[in-house]
């Protein structure tokens, strides 16, 4: 398995928090908490990728696909605390955010829907006609 650079952040950011953390360590969101989790299924004839969006409203999110790339963009708001409140430990993530991945097959674009529901996205992409399988019948000569 090839690491990229960005794992290598995360890993190095794990290690940092394991020696270094607790309660009394600085509060900030880890790495992999900055952008929103993402779960990529397939059930045959398309594509579910669904994504935690806790306190996202639905204008402030940007779906977009191109070249089989779907991007999912927006932003959180920052949370407040109570006047003269202080962080014990945050490790919430908030600000814009920007997640690509590339499609595991063609899809049909004009027929992607999206639905935020309880601080839960759920995006489905219909597999185009040419990617799904499909029986090939043996003549006989």
């Amino acid at each position: 398995m090839t690491l990229t650079v960005f794992d290598n952040l995360l890993n190095l950011e794990r290690e940092v928090g394991r020696i270094f953390g607790g309660l009394d360590s600085p509060s900030y969101p880890p790495l992999e908490r900055r952008f929103p989790s993402l779960d990529v299924a397939d059930n045959g004839n398309e594509t579910v990728l669904t994504a935690d969006m806790p306190g996202v409203r639905r204008e402030d999110l940007k779906i977009r696909i191109d070249n089989n790339v779907l991007t999912l963009s927006g932003n959180r708001p920052k949370q407040t605390l109570p006047e003269g409140g202080s962080w014990i430990r945050n490790e919430t993530w908030d600000g814009a955010f920007s997640r690509s991945i590339q499609l595991p097959r063609l899809v049909k674009a004009d027929s992607i829907t999206a639905e935020l529901n309880n601080g839960v996205l759920r995006i489905v992409v219909p597999k185009a006609e040419e990617a799904k399988a499909r029986q090939i019948e043996v003549k006989v000569n």
